[in-house]
C-alpha cells in the first residue's frame, strides 16, 4: 500500500467537518512516516490499516456520541507516572476492587460499536484475540516487556488514539515532528475523544467508578481536569534511570516490527526528550490538582508492600469496601509483582554517564528520589 494513499484518510473517513484539525496531525504523521520512519514492507501495509481503521473508529465514535448522553463521571480514578514504574502491575490490582471499572483491550480495539449481546461480545473478544496475535508476531518481545490480554485492562493511550495523538505512535517508528507535536499540543480534543468512548461503554445507574492509566496522564493533568473535573490521580514515581532506558528499550524492541533500520541511541534521545518534557509539565501543572484529589506513591513502595498502597489508595479516595478484595489483591500480587531484573543497559541507549539523571534533575529532586 502506498503511503501517500494515507493523505486522503480523513476525508474518506469524513471526519473533517466534525474536527478539521485532526488533518493536521495527519499530515504531520503521514511526513514522518514517508520521511523519517524507513518502513519495510510489512511496515507500511500495518501503518495504512492501523491508522484507516482507528479514523474509522473516530467516526463510529463521533456518531454513537450523537445519541449517548454526556455522563457526569463521579470522579474516575487516573494512575500515572513515568512508563515502567509500576503502573501497569497497581492497575492490575486495583482492578480487582468490585467498585472499579476499567476498559478492556477488547473494547478498546473494538469501539466501532457497543455490544449488545453476549454473541457480540463474543466476536468482539475473538477479533481481538487475533490481533494480538499478530502483533505479538510482529514484536516477539512484547509478550515479556508488555503483556497484552484481550479481556484484561488496557492503557489509555489506545484510545487517544482514535484522535491521532498518542505515544504509541512514536513507540513503534521514528516520528521526530509527530513526537514534538505531540509533546507541544493539547490534548482537550483527544479527552474529548476519550469521555465519548467512556460515556458509550457507562450506562446510567452503573454506580462502578472508572479506573484509568497511562503514564503519559502526567503531562495532561490539565486536559483531563477539565474533561473530568472530579478526577483523581494516584502518581507513581520511579527514579528516571530506570523508568527512561527501560521504555527505550520497548520502543526499540516495537520499531523493529516496522522498519529494518533502528538506531537505538535515536530512540533513546526521542524517549528521553519526550518524558522530560512530560515530566516538567507534572511539575507545573500539579497544583490544579485538589490535595484530596491526588496521592503519590513511591515505586520502592509500592514493590515493597503492594497490599498497603493499595489500601492507601481505597482510604485517600473513600472507595467502598470490598470484603473479597484482600484475597483477590494477595493472587495478584503473586502472580504480577514488578520484576527489578532486564535485559538491557543504560550505555545501549545513551552516551554519557548520568545523562538522565542530569535531564530529569527538577523531577528528582522535587520527589526526593
Amino acid at each position: 500500500m502506498v503511503l501517500k494513499n494515507l493523505e486522503k484518510l480523513a476525508v474518506e473517513a469524513d471526519l473533517l467537518s466534525i474536527d478539521p484539525n485532526i488533518q493536521n496531525t495527519l499530515d504531520v504523521l503521514i511526513n514522518d512516516y514517508q520521511n523519517h520512519a524507513k518502513l519495510n514492507d510489512l511496515g507500511r501495509f500495518l501503518v495504512y490499516r492501523g491508522l484507516s481503521k482507528r479514523l474509522a473508529i473516530r467516526l463510529s465514535l463521533e456518531n454513537l456520541n450523537k445519541d449517548t448522553a454526556s455522563i457526569d463521571q463521579q470522579g474516575p480514578i487516573f494512575i500515572s507516572g513515568l512508563p515502567r514504574s509500576g503502573t501497569s502491575f497497581l492497575f492490575s490490582l486495583l482492578h480487582a476492587h468490585s467498585s472499579l471499572r476499567s476498559p478492556l483491550t477488547w473494547e478498546i480495539f473494538q469501539a466501532d460499536s457497543v455490544a449488545k449481546n453476549q454473541l457480540e461480545i463474543l466476536i468482539k473478544k475473538i477479533k481481538t484475540q487475533f490481533e494480538l496475535f499478530g502483533i505479538n508476531r510482529l514484536v516477539p518481545e512484547l509478550s515479556t516487556i508488555h503483556p497484552m490480554e484481550h479481556a484484561q485492562p488496557e492503557e489509555c493511550q489506545l484510545i487517544t488514539a482514535y484522535d491521532l495523538k498518542s505515544i504509541s505512535f512514536a513507540y513503534s517508528a521514528n516520528l521526530p515532528n509527530y513526537i514534538k507535536l505531540i509533546s507541544d499540543s493539547s490534548f482537550k480534543t483527544s479527552f474529548r475523544v476519550h469521555k465519548m468512548f467512556l460515556d458509550a461503554l457507562h450506562s446510567k445507574n452503573d454506580e462502578t467508578i472508572w479506573l484509568l492509566k497511562d503514564p503519559c496522564h502526567i503531562e495532561h493533568t490539565q486536559e483531563i481536569l477539565e474533561t473530568y473535573p472530579k478526577a483523581r490521580f494516584v502518581f507513581i514515581h520511579r527514579h528516571p534511570k530506570f523508568s527512561v532506558p527501560s521504555i527505550s528499550n520497548l520502543a526499540y524492541n516495537l520499531r523493529l516490527g516496522f522498519s529494518d533500520h533502528v538506531d537505538k541511541k535515536l530512540v533513546g534521545e526521542q524517549m528521553l526528550s519526550h518524558w522530560h518534557n512530560a515530566c516538567e509539565k507534572l511539575l507545573k501543572h500539579r497544583g490544579l490538582i485538589p490535595e484530596d484529589q491526588m496521592i503519590d506513591i513511591r515505586f520502592d513502595h509500592l514493590v515493597d508492600d503492594p497490599l498497603n498502597a493499595a489500601h492507601r489508595i481505597i482510604e485517600k479516595f473513600s472507595i467502598t469496601h470490598d470484603e473479597k478484595l484482600k484475597n483477590k489483591l494477595a493472587s495478584q500480587i503473586t502472580k504480577e509483582k514488578p520484576k527489578m531484573s532486564h535485559a538491557y543497559s543504560y550505555e545501549e541507549f545513551f552516551d554519557t554517564s548520568g545523562e538522565v539523571e542530569k535531564r530529569f534533575e527538577n523531577y528528582i529532586s522535587y520527589f526526593d528520589l
